[in-house]
Parts: C-alpha cells; sequence; structure tokens
C-alpha cells in the first residue's frame, strides 16, 4: 500500500478540473437555451397575437360591417383589439382595394403600399429595369454626377426590402440620363451621356439574386462628339441601336453590337442623323420587323414622331420612312407605347408645360397617320417628364412630375382604336414634396413600382395598387402587429366568405 501513498489527490484534482471543463459550458448553454427558448416563446406569442389580428379583421369584415366604414378603394382604418393576447397589445390596419382587385378598374390605392429610399445622397434620371424573380434594378446618376447601379427587391405584393441588394458606381467621372436594357442571361448594357458629354455605353452583370459585377465588363463610346439622352433598344441577336442628341442638337441613331457575353464592338456599324435641326430626349420603340420608331421633341420645341428601318444586322436605312408633328406647339419629353394593333400613344408636357397625350397610327411597313387619332390635356397645370403603363384593358397609368413638381399619378381610358375619352379614372399624389423624372414598372397584377429623385437629395421607389377588376370580391389588405412581430395578408371577401391570397410573417 505504500507505493500508492498520495495517489488520491492527483486523481481528484484531475476530476475536479474535467468536470470545471464539462460543467461551465454546459451552464452556458443552458443559460443560452433558457434564454433563446424564452426569446422563442415570445417570437411565437407575438406571432399568435398577429394571427388573431388578422382574424379578428376577416370577422368585422365578413360580419361586423367594417367594409362600410373603408367603401372607397385607399381607405384604411386603424384600430387595436380590445384586449391584450399574451399580454401584448395588437394593432391593426385595414385597407380597402389594396390589391388592385374589386372596385372599378382603375382605381388607385391611395396608400402608398411600401416606400424605400434607394440613395439617400443624391439621385437624377433613374431607369429602373427587372432584374428576375423579386430583384429589380435602378441605373441613375449619382453623388458627384457618376454613374450608379443599384439593386433592391420587390415582392409581389409592393413590399419592398429595407436595404439595397449590391452597388456599382459604373461611371466615376460623369453619367447624365442612363438607359438600361437587359442583353442576355446575367449580362445587362447601359447607355448614357459621359465625359465631354459624349455618348458611352458598358456593360456588366447583375446575378438572379442582385449581386452585380465589381466593375464593367466591357464598353464603347459610340459618339465622341455628344451623346445626349441616349434611349437603347434591342433589335436582332447581338444588334442593338441607340437613339440620342449629338452634334448641334440633332437627332442621330447608331447600331452596334453587344455579344452574349458582355463584349461590345469596337464600333458602330451604321448611323443616321434622323432630323438634321433638333432631336431633343428621343423614345425608340419596335413596330414590327424591321421597322422602328422614334418620338422626339424637334423643331421649335415641337413634337415629332418618325419611322426609320434598321435591319437584323444592323444596317440603318439612309433616310426616315415617314414623319408626323403630333404637335406643333410643344412637344417635350415624349414617351411612345403601342396601345393596340397598329395604334400609338404618346405622353409627353405640351404648351404652358401641362401634361398631354396623343395618339396616332403606325402601319407594319412604317407609315404614319397624317394626324393625330385623339389628343388629351390630362394636367392643366404641370404634367413634366411623363411616362405611360397599360394596367388592363384599356385603362393606362400615366405618372409625371406634376403641379408644385409632386409626384403625381393618373388612371385614364385608352379605347382600341386609339380614342381617347378625355376622362380621367383616378388621381393620385405619391409625393406632395418632390417627384422628378419618374420611371414605372409592373410589379405583379395590380402593383406597381416609380423610381424617382428629389434633386439634390435622394432617391426613392414606392409601390402602389390599381384596381384591375370590378364587381366580384372585395379585397382588403390586413396588418398586424403586435410587439416586434407583424403579419401582412391580401383578403378578398364577399358577403359571407374571405379568401387569404398573401399570406406573410414580417
Amino acid at each position: 500500500m505504500k507505493g500508492e501513498k498520495g495517489q488520491a489527490l492527483p486523481l481528484a484534482i484531475m476530476a475536479l478540473t474535467i468536470g470545471t471543463l464539462l460543467i461551465v459550458p454546459f451552464l452556458g448553454h443552458a443559460g443560452s437555451s433558457i434564454i433563446g427558448s424564452r426569446v422563442y416563446g415570445q417570437t411565437i406569442d407575438y406571432r399568435n397575437a398577429c394571427d388573431a389580428g388578422v382574424e379578428h379583421a376577416i370577422w368585422r369584415l365578413l360580419y361586423g360591417g367594417l367594409g362600410a366604414l373603408i367603401p372607397n378603394p385607399g381607405d384604411q382604418i386603424i384600430y387595436q383589439l380590445p384586449e391584450t393576447i399574451n399580454g401584448v397589445m395588437t394593432t391593426v390596419t385595414v385597407t380597402s382595394n389594396a390589391t388592385g382587385g374589386g372596385g372599378v378598374v382603375g382605381s388607385i390605392d391611395k396608400t402608398i403600399i411600401d416606400s424605400f429610399d434607394f440613395d439617400g445622397t443624391y439621385c437624377n434620371t433613374p431607369d429602373i429595369i427587372h432584374v428576375s424573380g423579386n430583384i429589380y434594378a435602378i441605373a441613375y446618376e449619382g453623388s458627384g454626377s457618376d454613374g450608379f447601379l443599384r439593386t433592391v427587391a420587390i415582392a409581389p405584393d409592393g413590399n419592398i426590402t429595407n436595404s439595397a441588394i449590391d452597388t456599382l458606381e459604373f461611371d466615376t467621372s460623369d453619367c447624365n440620363n442612363p438607359s438600361i436594357i437587359h442583353v442576355s442571361g446575367e449580362i445587362y448594357a447601359i447607355a448614357y451621356t459621359g465625359s465631354g458629354n459624349d455618348g458611352f455605353l458598358k456593360t456588366m452583370t447583375i446575378a438572379a439574386n442582385g449581386d452585380i459585377s465589381n466593375s464593367v465588363i466591357d464598353l464603347l463610346e459610340f459618339d465622341p462628339s455628344n451623346g445626349y439622352e441616349p434611349d437603347i433598344v434591342f433589335i436582332s441577336g447581338i444588334y442593338y441601336a441607340i437613339a440620342y442628341r449629338g452634334t448641334q442638337n440633332d437627332g442621330f441613331l447608331v447600331t452596334g453590337t453587344i455579344a452574349a457575353n458582355g463584349d461590345i464592338g469596337n464600333s458602330v456599324i451604321d448611323t443616321l442623323e434622323f432630323d438634321t435641326s433638333n432631336g431633343y430626349t428621343p423614345d425608340i420603340i419596335h413596330v414590327s420587323g424591321t421597322y422602328f420608331a422614334i418620338a422626339y421633341r424637334g423643331t421649335g420645341s415641337d413634337g415629332f414622331l418618325v419611322t426609320v428601318t434598321i435591319a437584323a444586322n444592323g444596317d440603318i436605312g439612309n433616310s426616315v420612312i415617314d414623319t408626323l408633328e403630333f404637335d406643333t406647339s410643344n412637344g417635350v419629353d415624349p414617351y411612345i407605347i403601342n396601345t393596340t394593333g397598329n395604334v400609338y400613344a404618346i405622353v409627353y408636357t405640351g404648351p404652358n408645360s401641362d401634361g398631354f397625350i396623343a395618339t396616332m397610327t403606325i402601319s407594319t411597313a412604317g407609315d404614319i397617320s397624317n394626324s393625330v387619332i385623339s389628343s388629351y390635356e390630362f394636367d392643366p397645370t404641370n404634367g413634366q417628364e411623363p411616362q405611360i403603363v397599360h394596367i388592363v384593358g384599356n385603362t393606362y397609368a400615366i405618372v409625371y412630375d406634376g403641379p408644385q413638381n409632386d409626384g403625381h399619378l393618373i388612371t385614364l381610358p385608352i379605347e382600341a382604336n386609339g380614342t381617347i375619352p378625355g376622362t380621367i379614372t383616378d388621381s393620385f399624389e405619391y409625393d406632395t414634396s418632390n417627384g422628378y423624372f419618374p420611371d414605372i414598372i409592373i410589379i405583379s397584377d395590380g402593383i406597381l413600382a416609380i423610381a424617382y429623385c428629389i434633386p439634390s437629395s435622394r432617391g426613392s421607389l414606392v409601390t402602389i395598387g390599381i384596381a384591375t377588376s370590378s364587381g366580384g370580391a372585395n379585397v382588403y389588405r390586413i396588418r398586424a402587429t403586435a410587439g416586434d412581430t407583424a403579419i401582412l395578408a391580401h383578403v378578398a371577401t364577399d358577403n359571407t366568405t374571405a379568401s387569404i391570397t398573401f399570406w406573410q410573417v414580417q
């Protein structure tokens, strides 16, 4: 036994050390688990309270007469549940016709669905494009008048993620009036006015998740003299065309190539001076086959429309095919769309800076009607930088910089034959301070987004709902909040039943 004398002490110390090493992490883990369980339990309590809020609103819509309190599109009511649930108070917001269903077709939801400042420093002339799924990209003139490209996420219901996904400063010197277009796969191209007011074209990648390449892929200076207000359009295969205001403010059209990998041809393929006097803010659109139309501000600041041919290999016809002076007084910042068949509509800033729309026909052979079919002054006070988009049927939406330079949105009908009845379906002042250079895009049925800028301040993005159907079920947007949790639901109701069309925990 003498040989084992004193061995108990080292064994005891070793056991104590091992116990310490095991017990301390165990206690820490147990403490974290308890805290985590408490937080998780609290989250579940909040969510259950939100669930109850949505269910309460649905019950009130069906049986409690809530719908009568918010009868018009955009009407909203906010209330709290009469009792706390799981120790927390639940706030419920119900908005009528929030997703564009029910009511009168073209009715605008007077409550902005969501808003986000995609640039809090500076923004000018934004151009927004859909990338993939919920991802959108905005090209714009940013801080220091440099060229910026930023991606954001907008859900089909109009909810915008509160932070940008990625950013690329594609020009560190100058950028004005960028025009972005999808090329192929993850490849995108931007035409813009760059250093020395020259015309530039650059390519970059935007992944489906919104990630932007760290640098541009390729570039071409398509006009080394002047390249103002460029607008790029796809021709065929790898061929693209750019309409712009060039030397001596004349109207120019050039073609070039952009490969599927983003490589740009080293020079332009062909050039046409489509107006030898003036060609301000041209907007180009494909008509049919090799025929394209360009709306622009020409001589005397009048509104002009010309047609041209561009072959599949980029060769441009030697002269314009046809011309229409659609406004003999003023035709500033024209924007053209095809409405139906051979009918086209142009929105623009007309006499006295008022907002106008005119329709005309363009045949598949490029022949333009000798006069406008119909015209309408949609804003007799101010209607600058307008854009138009088709909503549904004969209903269209026009966004513009309106009175006091605020952001304005209207809806109106255009008949299939081009006749404009001359009535506004609905109107909404979505920004009561500033709404310069708005660019509009459809997100989903009845939901649109508008990117615009507040000069020398920031770039903003808002989403708005517009009714795309009438009669039938009424549609409501219900948002219930409890603690730090919220549930957003879209609910269609009739007299006896309710159908949940969208449900999201936020």
